[in-house]
């Protein structure tokens, strides 16, 4: 009996993202459900370990991929978000220069011992979602390299709303930012006063309104002029 298209409202975070990059199949997500692990929580603050450890999925909560210089500055690389993939992909396999540092308490699965993909369709959408993960590594070296603090913060915020609306957590415009202000600098390459500065001129210039961890655009077709992106 051939399967048929699994239904996106029982979906769990994971499979909600890979259906990003092509269809899945019940049996396709039977097949990737067998071969994960029992739930796993993890506190904020706490570095995930990946060196000799099975890949993972993101059920919940916030976490980055980062670098740290001796003396204690840190670069964050990308953030990951519920229903990211950790360690399947080249960028977020286990390095010795990068950790993974959970910013938010998680909850995680991690793939079985010998993990493969199991369909040829996962096989597909597993290569989609690595090279969406390349995609925003590149976004992020412009950010760094070309761009203003007003359109990297642009940049950014457009990024992490497109993201979690894969998922079904915006409402409209509005969406959960869980991030200190510090957290973002390390992101943005900026300093501290200059991310609280540029975050007032944002909404001063009411581009975008922030009441607490919420984050709302205001003015999408500006943040996207600013931030050299179209929808």
């Amino acid at each position: 009996m051939i399967g048929s298209p699994s239904q996106g409202a029982v979906d769990k975070p994971h499979v909600r993202r890979l259906k990003r990059y092509g269809p899945l199949l019940d049996e396709d997500v039977a097949a990737l459900e067998a071969r994960l692990g029992r739930v796993e929580t993890y506190p904020a603050g706490k570095n995930l370990e990946l060196t000799g450890s099975p890949p993972m999925f993101l059920l919940s909560g916030w976490a980055c991929l980062a670098h740290s210089l001796r003396d204690g500055r840190r670069q964050i690389l990308a953030f990951l978000l519920p229903g990211d993939g950790i360690g399947f992909d080249l960028l977020t396999r286990s390095q010795r220069s990068v950790e993974v540092l959970a910013l938010t308490p998680l909850k995680v699965r991690r793939a079985q011992a010998g993990f493969a993909a199991g369909t040829e369709r996962l096989g597909r959408v597993f290569a989609g979602a690595a090279a969406a993960q390349q995609g925003r590594m590149i976004d992020q070296m412009v950010r760094l390299g070309r761009q203003t603090a007003l359109e990297r913060m642009a940049h950014l915020l457009l990024e992490l709303h497109s993201r979690l609306a894969e998922i079904g957590e915006v409402r409209g415009e509005t969406f959960h930012l869980p991030l200190k202000q510090e957290i973002l600098a390390d992101a943005l390459g900026l300093s501290l006063v200059h991310v609280n500065r540029t975050l007032q001129q944002m909404k001063r210039d009411k581009l975008i309104d922030m009441r607490g961890a919420q984050v709302t655009l205001l003015d999408r077709s500006a943040l996207e002029a600013a931030s050299d992106q179209s929808s």
